[in-house]
């Protein structure tokens, strides 16, 4: 193994084991490690697959590593017939010998050897690192390899004390590595998981409509904010409200883009530590909460050049959810040599256009969502209407006289509006709103006028679902899809997407909105819609029953 301008001597089997440290930049525990020598020994590709806690899986483990490495090889331009090195790395479980260790792993180098001859590798020794001591399963004369000390430092041959010389130490263990980011018995602390439940709830909660996703991805960004202020002041913990809303709130794929956006270079070592600190309070049962922390500690530590503790983060995150589409990729990127930096560029142009977008919805939704102005007085007048709406619409007469005193109602406050008087008595908006809760009322109140009218029947029903305070929210769907076609019709796509989306987050039956929704997004003419509109109005204008003979 050579350095610039000097010489690493691998000279014999000690040798061989006391270098895997340096060749994979740190000791594997309880791992499989392939090395292919290259000129130098050190220089050809090298990989590390951890081994499974059952022992009945190694089989099957053995012939998926092996298969993974020549593929490797190849794609680094090694032919595996040059040489392969296999180390099989394990500590003796509690009672355990060395020896007996060993013993364990003797079948394993014999699985791995036939599967990588399968594939046309030459395997130049298997390595069995156990206790700091090696074993040389290649070796066929008994009592020989078998149990020897690693060479000593204080051996001037030795690996080791060459790579003191030069000024090199060897990589950590992995045990140690993950201790930076994996649940200990120190942070499951049932108390905190209880608030981390409860937290978990809300957090649900609030996401099930989007006005609520979009306003926890905004809280949730601002607290990422809040954390790295503290911690580049050099916290080391942050006070249990906020860790939990974080671990909570990063489930968010937007939220992962916001802090993925902290890995400036100034910022790496605050966001390392906070992401990690993150990571080690999702103990079970939460996890799968880990995946986004782990997924963002492995994307700094790939910034700052640690392609160990990123991969060994990576794989924890892939394990628990193979299909966590950011770690997959951050982890290609790994493999296949990218710039974390391009990753980073993404991630800040993501950011900036998912935040000119939440600040786009935040302002369409003022336009059809309720205020905390007038609530009770809006609450008060929706449940006076309700109790006579019911009894109207007992009788099949009683159904047809709401249907077309709706509509009646619905044509005067349009006049209002037109005439410059936007302003409706609360008694006659709730009428409005219940007798839309008819849907062949609703499927009448759709626009089918000019141009001109847009504008008042835009405004009417902005005005009519802002009076959907809770508990009436339900009752918002019918006006925010006669809001939405309006807006449709006008040109304004984001919009009526915003108000068709908010329907079907109230109600996600509520079949009309959805097809609208649907239109927008397949690019449909809405003047084919509005043509079929038209006909079905022509109908009922047609067959409008006089009030007068009811």
């Amino acid at each position: 193994m050579t350095t610039p301008n000097k010489a690493i001597n691998v000279t014999s089997l000690g040798n061989v084991a006391e270098i895997l440290p340096y060749l994979l930049g740190h000791y594997p525990d309880d791992s499989i490690a392939f090395h292919a020598p290259g000129p130098d020994f050190h220089n050809g590709p090298t990989m590390t697959c951890p081994l499974p806690q059952d022992t009945a899986e190694w089989q099957a483990e053995a012939k998926t590593a092996a298969r993974h490495f020549v593929a490797y090889a190849q794609t680094h331009g090694h032919d595996p017939d040059q040489g392969v090195i296999i180390y099989l790395c394990r500590e003796p479980r509690p009672g355990q010998t060395p020896w007996e260790t060993a013993a364990i792993l003797a079948p394993l180098a014999t699985w791995l050897t036939d599967e990588l001859i399968e594939h046309r590798a030459d395997v130049l020794q298997t390595i069995g690192l156990v206790a700091n001591r090696w074993w040389a399963y290649k070796c066929n004369i008994d009592g020989c390899c078998e149990g020897e000390p690693l060479p000593s430092p204080d051996d001037p041959t030795s690996v080791v004390a060459q790579m003191t010389r030069l000024g090199r130490t060897p990589g950590p263990r992995t045990r140690d590595i993950i201790k930076q980011f994996q649940a200990t018995a120190d942070t499951a602390d049932p108390d905190f998981l209880k608030d981390l439940h409860a937290a978990s709830s809300r957090f649900n909660a609030q996401c099930t409509t989007k006005a609520g996703r979009d306003a926890t991805l905004m809280m949730t960004c601002d607290q990422i904010n809040a954390a790295m202020s503290q911690f580049r002041g050099g916290a080391t913990a942050l006070d249990r409200a906020l860790t939990t809303q974080l671990i909570v709130g990063l489930q968010d794929d937007g939220a992962l883009e916001a802090g993925m956006t902290h890995a400036e270079d100034d910022d790496l070592p605050h966001a390392r530590r906070l992401w990690a600190y993150l990571a080690r309070h999702c103990a079970e049962p939460f996890t799968y909460e880990a995946v986004p922390l782990l997924t963002l500690f492995a994307f700094v530590a790939w910034r700052q050049g640690d392609l160990i503790a990123a991969r060994l983060a990576l794989r924890d995150a892939i394990n628990t959810e193979p299909d966590y589409h950011p770690a997959v990729g951050i982890h290609l990127g790994t493999i296949d040599g990218e710039d974390p930096r391009e990753f980073l560029v993404s991630a800040r142009e993501g950011h900036a256009q998912r935040m000119a977008e939440l600040q786009h919805a935040v302002q369409t939704a003022s336009e059809y969502r309720p205020t905390d102005t007038n609530t009770a007085r809006y609450r008060e007048a929706l449940e006076v209407a309700t109790a006579n709406h019911l009894s109207q619409i007992r009788t099949e007469d009683g159904q047809l006289l709401t249907r077309n005193g709706t509509i009646d109602i619905i044509s005067g406050a349009l006049k209002d509006f037109r005439n410059g008087r936007p302003q409706l008595t609360d008694e006659v908006a709730a009428r409005i709103i219940l007798g839309l809760q008819d849907r062949e009322t609703r499927d009448v109140a759709l626009s089918t006028g000019a141009e001109s009218e847009l504008l008042y029947e835009r405004q009417l029903w902005g005005y009519l679902a802002r009076h959907c305070v809770p508990p009436h929210t339900d009752k918002a769907p019918p006006l925010l899809t006669l809001l939405g076609w309006v807006v449709w019709r006008q040109g304004d796509t984001i919009t009526a997407s915003h108000a068709f989306t908010d329907a079907l987050d109230i109600d996600p039956g509520y079949s009309l909105a959805g097809l609208l929704l649907d239109g927008i997004r397949t690019e449909c003419d809405p003047a084919q819609i509005l043509a079929m509109f038209r006909r079905e109005a022509a109908l009922f204008a047609a067959s409008r029953v006089d009030l007068d003979t009811l």
